[in-house]
């Protein structure tokens, strides 16, 4: 079997990096192999320190870029990386290189593709630098049909950003660069009563309102989530759409939809809100509850329905 023989020059090597001896990190720099220098990864560790030098000194090694996503978010985070940024982008970053992430990390439980430039998105000022740097908001994927064997939704670069994570919101200054309405993005957030990460989406109305995903238009999955904050927005959007009433009607299927996950979190305020709810869809949509059939109202939800016809 082959002794193992450490390279003597990685410690010095990352010690000149650590110290900006530009002189002593190049000698040793160049005794370290390929593998060597990608496991140190000197422009991550560059990013991490969000140091302008320590990058310079980095991207002189004309090391690949790798990992692009983790430098991407590690920027994103730190709300000053716009220089560090720029000097990416000068030294060839290629924002449309295609990531792919695990379908666990994301709320479609489906693997995701996108271009990675889509990772700067919570930060405005990285996001607009992206888009002036050509990252494509054209592009677009499948998903698989969870309600149709072999069929397939197309989605858009803004519900891939919302399909990512369902904690962070758009501010309204990212959002207006997207050229696409969200779709399958919102009506999947929307069911995780997260109030604020819909917010702007639902104010500007940059979602498909008589889009219908897995069956149901976004105002039934909005009832789903208990998302009172939003509900007469979008109830107001309904109402002027051709096909209100089959989005109405589609809507009250709801109250036969229960979410024990969000009704332990939630609590009583999980019942008390499907009443606010339902006294809007009375208020502002004419709703007679009265003629809605038991058969379609889950038990746990009768006493609502009896005082909503009251």
């Amino acid at each position: 079997m082959k002794r193992f023989v450490k390279n003597e020059a990685i410690a010095p090597a990352l010690n000149a990096f650590l110290t900006l001896e530009s002189e002593t990190f190049q000698t040793y720099n160049q005794l370290l192999t390929g593998q060597e220098r990608q496991a140190l990864n000197f422009i991550g560790r560059a990013v991490a320190l969000q140091s302008d030098k320590h990058l310079t000194l980095a991207l002189e090694t004309e090391q690949p870029l790798i990992e692009v996503d983790r430098l991407l978010m590690k920027l994103t985070e730190s709300g000053q990386g716009a220089p560090l940024f720029q000097q990416l982008l000068a030294n060839g970053l290629d924002l449309n290189q295609i990531v792919t992430v695990e379908g666990h990390r994301s709320l479609v439980r489906q693997p995701l593709s996108f271009p990675v430039g889509l990772y700067t998105v919570y930060d405005p000022v990285l996001f607009q630098l992206a888009v002036d740097s050509g990252v494509d908001l054209d592009y677009t994927t499948v998903l698989q049909r969870s309600d149709r064997f072999l069929e397939t939704d197309e989605i858009n670069t803004l519900d891939i950003v919302l399909l990512l994570t369902h904690e962070q919101a758009l501010d309204e200054q990212s959002l207006s660069l997207f050229k696409h309405p969200a779709t399958v993005g919102l009506a999947e957030r929307l069911q995780r009563a997260k109030f604020d990460s819909v917010r702007s989406i639902v104010n500007h109305t940059r979602y498909e309102v008589a889009f219908r995903y897995a069956k149901h238009f976004p105002l039934f999955y909005a009832i789903v989530g208990r998302q009172i904050e939003q509900f007469p927005k979008m109830l107001e959007d309904v109402l002027m759409e051709p096909n209100q009433q089959e989005i109405v009607k589609d809507a009250l299927l709801a109250f036969h939809n229960h979410q024990p996950g969000l009704a332990a979190s939630m609590g009583t305020d999980y019942y008390e809100s499907l009443f606010v709810i339902g006294n809007q869809l009375k208020q502002q949509a004419g709703v007679d509850f009265k003629t809605l059939d038991n058969q379609y109202v889950l038990n746990e939800y009768l006493e609502i329905v009896q005082r909503l016809r009251d």
